[in-house]
């Protein structure tokens, strides 16, 4: 999805096409938690003083489980110990946050999100920790990374694309060095071009690399091995049959898995597999044998697959995902009233909304079928594409999402920790164990019977230490006045030099 400076800012040509409009905004290593907490002897764990002792039933995102009368030792940035509280030790003189019956859940970790500066705090102390932009540029993950109370971030940079593409309406932009730091995405031609500009991100500094919808197969291939030279993981936004999935895409999921791409996201590519394998993606019933050959083909490259499940429902139906009891709901959600609203007016119209009807019904199709064939499925939000996510907080309502499309509540919370984790290579994060960060979310109630609990937070600790979410959230309020009245001055500007 492309985004703009705080929605979308393009809608899918098919929408455009069919809705008849003409400026649209854009839908855009270890063992068990246990073993790792026994295998440190009273004696070890006394020898090093720990800063905090956090009391709680505790969640073992490894194994799936809940041990009911749990600990996190913390030790400066890190876990000491964790899990059982026989299993460690520590000073009688060490200060304890006893949680009662809360559940200590590993900070949560958002896979695809396009974060802006006036928002980037609301991640914190809505319990996400750790977020992976999805496409920005350079120059805003300068401003991110330096802004206080901002997430752990991992980034992309700018989106690679071909030459017609969705991100570029005024014509392909080609790779310039001077003007790097400002491109949202940059337009790929040849081989040559996907070595040029991916070996300039790899200097510049970005964790990923993402592909775009528009790519040729040649120049896709490229641009993954050239950053298989740098050691950069790829996603891939290959296009859903509402954007562009259908109508230009040229590389499918099947492609892309077999080509070597780390992630798909929003099962980018499987709309256009499934018509090149003879299947109606529009169809109401989907064929089974279809599916599970691309399926198949996807869990044997051992690709990670990243839905956005949230987007898909929001999209079929605007609103449907539950948003009051989102933390900061009240706070975030004014800026994003006139974009949802205008939004879901497109998505209204009957042709659109049959359109993101059919991702829905290959949504709802795939991911059992994904789970059972042993593909890693990791939770991101895609914030702000779709209407009515709340910025910061979007990710609860994806592992509602989640939820709804199958997955079980220990399913989806692992799709936020440690498998999300495992995605990014971060063997430190989405764990509660010795060595790992001391991101700790703290909730109310058992997202294990009810995910939406992990809407409940207690509290939040990132890198050891314990987050003031009042002081948070004003921060983001004060970030967010700042944003108005930027925009209102701009407007106010433009006002006086038309004049």
């Amino acid at each position: 999805m492309c985004t703009g400076a705080i929605g979308p800012r393009c809608l899918p040509d098919r929408v455009v096409t069919m809705s008849r409009r003409s400026a649209l905004l854009a839908l855009p290593c270890a063992a068990f938690l246990l073993s790792a907490c026994s295998s440190l002897a009273p004696a070890q764990a006394a020898a090093s003083p720990a800063d905090a002792i956090l009391l709680g039933r505790l969640f073992d995102a490894r194994a799936g489980l809940v041990i009911d009368h749990g600990v996190v030792v913390i030790a400066g940035e890190r876990v000491l110990c964790a899990g059982e509280r026989a299993a460690c030790s520590w000073d009688a003189t060490t200060p304890q946050h006893d949680y009662g019956d809360a559940l200590l859940l590993p900070g949560l970790i958002d896979l695809h999100v396009h974060a802006r500066p006036h928002y980037i705090g609301a991640f914190v102390p809505s319990g996400v920790t750790t977020i992976r932009d999805a496409g920005n540029t350079l120059d805003t993950l300068a401003r991110l990374r330096a802004t206080s109370g901002a997430p752990r971030l991992l980034a992309t940079g700018p989106l690679l694309d071909g030459p017609v593409s969705v991100l570029t309406p005024q014509g392909p932009a080609p790779f310039d060095a001077e003007t790097l730091g400002g491109q949202p995405a940059i337009t790929l031609t040849s081989p040559a071009d996907a070595d040029t500009v991916i070996d300039a991100l790899a200097e510049a500094g970005v964790d990923w690399i993402k592909l775009y919808e528009q790519l040729s197969p040649e120049v896709f291939d490229a641009a993954l091995q050239a950053a298989a030279r740098h050691g950069l993981p790829v996603m891939a936004d290959l296009g859903t049959v509402l954007t562009r999935g259908l109508t230009g895409a040229q590389v499918d999921a099947r492609h892309a898995a077999a080509s070597g791409v780390t992630t798909l996201e929003h099962l980018g590519g499987v709309a256009l597999a499934y018509e090149r394998l003879g299947g109606d993606p529009d169809a109401e019933t989907l064929d089974p044998a279809l599916l599970d050959r691309i399926v198949a083909d996807l869990a044997q490259s051992g690709v990670a697959v990243v839905p956005t499940a949230g987007n898909a429902a929001q999209f079929a139906a605007p609103d449907s995902l539950p948003r009051d009891d989102l933390p900061g709901a009240a706070l975030v959600a004014a800026d994003f009233s006139g974009y949802w609203s205008h939004l879901s007016r497109v998505l209204g119209e009957p042709e659109v909304h049959a359109l993101a009807r059919s991702d829905q019904r290959l949504l709802r199709a795939m991911l059992p079928r994904l789970l059972a064939a042993g593909v890693r499925i990791g939770a991101g939000s895609d914030l702000p594409a779709a209407p009515y996510m709340l910025a910061g907080p979007a990710l609860h309502q994806e592992l509602d999402a989640l939820v709804a499309n199958g997955l079980t509540p220990v399913q989806a919370l692992q799709a936020a920790t440690h498998v999300a984790a495992d995605i990014l290579g971060q063997a430190d994060l989405g764990r509660l164990e010795a060595g790992a960060r001391a991101d700790v979310l703290v909730v109310a109630g058992d997202p294990l019977a009810d995910i939406r609990a992990t809407r409940r937070i207690e509290a939040v600790w990132t890198d050891g230490t314990r987050v003031d979410l009042a002081a948070a959230w004003t921060t983001v309020e004060n970030a967010l006045d700042a944003a108005r009245a930027e925009a209102q001055a701009e407007v106010e500007a433009g006002s006086t030099d038309e004049g």
